[in-house]
C-alpha cells in the first residue's frame, strides 16, 4: 500500500456508536421490571404443582438453587470487594442476616398459602405492602404522612376489616405478608449496601440453612422421602430456584434503568396476577366481603399512587427551579 494511502487510513476516525437515549433506557427498564412483576404474579400457577411437597422442602430447594444460579453472576460483576466490606461490618452482617430471614419467611409463607388454597390472602397482603411500609416509615423514621396517604392507609384498614368479616376471622396471613415485606424494606433502607451485594450476602447466609434442612429431611425418614422418588417433582423443585432467580435478575437490571416512581407503579402487577390466579384459575372460594375489600384496597392504592406521582412532579419542578 502506498504511503499516502496508509496515512489516509490512519486518519479515518473510528466508528462511534451513539449512546442509547434516555427514553430508550427507560423503556428497557420498564420492560424488564414489567417482566419481573408478571413472573412473580404468576408464581401461584407453578407452586400449586408442588402442593404435595412439604412447604419447607420447597423453600429449601428454592433457596439452594437460587444461590447456585446467582453465584456466577456475583463473580462476573466482581462484587468480591464489596462483599468482603459488608461482611466485615457487624451491623451490616446482623442487618442482612435479618433481611435474609424475612425473605425466607416471605417465600415460605407464600408457598404455604398457595398449598392450602389461600392465594387471595397472599394477594391482599402484597397489595397492602406499600401502605404498611409507608405507615412504618412514619413511625420509625418520623416521616410525615400526606393527607392522601392517611386516607389510603385508612381505607386499607377498612378493607382488611371487611375481608375479616367476610371470612369470619382476621386474615392474619395477609397481615403477616404485609408486615414481613415492610420490615424487610425498612431494614434495607437502614443498611447502606447496594442491592446486588445485599442479595449476594443474603443468599450466602440462606444456603447453609437450606442444605441443612434438606439433609434433615433425608435423615428423619427410613429411606428416600416420597417427594424425592418422583423425577417430575424433583425437576419442579430445582426449577423453583430457576424461577426465583430469573425475576430477581430482571428486576436488578430494571432498577438501574427505571425511576423509582415507575417501579412503584409496576409493583401492583404482582398482587394483581396473584389475585387473578387465585380467583379465576385456581378457583379459590371467594365471598362478597372479599370482593368489596379488594375493591376498597384498589381505590386506596389509586389514591396513594396519584399522590405519589403528584409529589414526585412537585419535587422535580422545585429541583429544576
Amino acid at each position: 500500500m502506498p504511503a499516502s494511502a496508509v496515512d489516509r487510513a490512519r486518519k479515518v476516525p473510528p466508528i462511534m456508536f451513539p449512546a442509547p437515549k434516555k427514553e430508550t433506557t427507560e423503556i428497557q427498564g420498564v420492560v424488564l421490571a414489567f417482566s419481573a412483576y408478571v413472573i412473580w404474579g404468576l408464581f401461584p400457577l407453578y407452586f400449586v404443582l408442588l402442593r404435595d411437597v412439604p412447604p419447607l422442602v420447597t423453600l429449601a430447594f428454592r433457596a439452594t438453587f437460587t444461590t447456585l444460579l446467582l453465584a456466577p453472576l456475583f463473580v462476573m460483576l466482581k462484587k468480591g470487594k464489596a462483599l468482603v466490606c459488608a461482611l466485615r461490618n457487624p451491623r451490616y452482617v446482623l442487618g442482612l442476616f435479618v433481611t435474609m430471614a424475612t425473605t425466607m419467611a416471605s417465600w415460605g409463607f407464600f408457598i404455604w398459602l398457595v398449598a392450602i388454597n389461600h392465594t387471595l390472602y397472599a394477594s391482599l397482603g402484597n397489595y397492602g405492602c406499600p401502605l404498611v411500609t409507608v405507615a412504618l416509615g412514619a413511625i420509625v423514621f418520623r416521616e410525615r404522612l400526606r393527607p392522601c396517604q392517611l386516607v389510603a392507609i385508612g381505607m386499607a384498614a377498612v378493607a382488611v376489616a371487611i375481608f375479616a368479616f367476610g371470612v369470619g376471622r382476621l386474615p392474619w396471613e395477609s397481615v403477616v405478608v404485609s408486615f414481613v415485606f415492610a420490615i424487610y424494606s425498612l431494614l434495607r433502607k437502614m443498611i447502606n449496601v447496594d442491592s446486588t451485594t445485599a442479595l449476594s450476602v443474603e443468599t450466602i447466609f440462606a444456603l447453609p440453612f437450606a442444605l441443612a434442612y434438606l439433609v434433615f429431611e433425608f435423615m428423619k425418614t427410613d429411606g428416600i422421602p416420597t417427594w424425592a422418588l418422583a423425577p417430575t417433582t424433583l425437576l419442579l423443585l430445582i426449577g423453583a430456584g430457576v424461577l426465583t432467580a430469573i425475576p430477581l435478575l430482571l428486576f436488578g437490571a430494571a432498577a438501574h434503568k427505571c425511576k423509582l416512581s415507575t417501579i412503584g407503579l409496576l409493583i401492583y402487577i404482582t398482587p394483581t396476577g396473584q389475585f387473578l390466579c387465585g380467583a379465576f384459575i385456581l378457583h379459590e372460594e371467594t365471598s362478597v366481603g372479599q370482593w368489596i375489600s379488594f375493591v376498597l384496597i384498589w381505590i386506596a392504592l389509586i389514591c396513594f399512587t396519584v399522590d405519589l406521582i403528584r409529589h414526585d412532579r412537585k419535587e422535580e419542578l422545585s429541583a429544576e427551579g
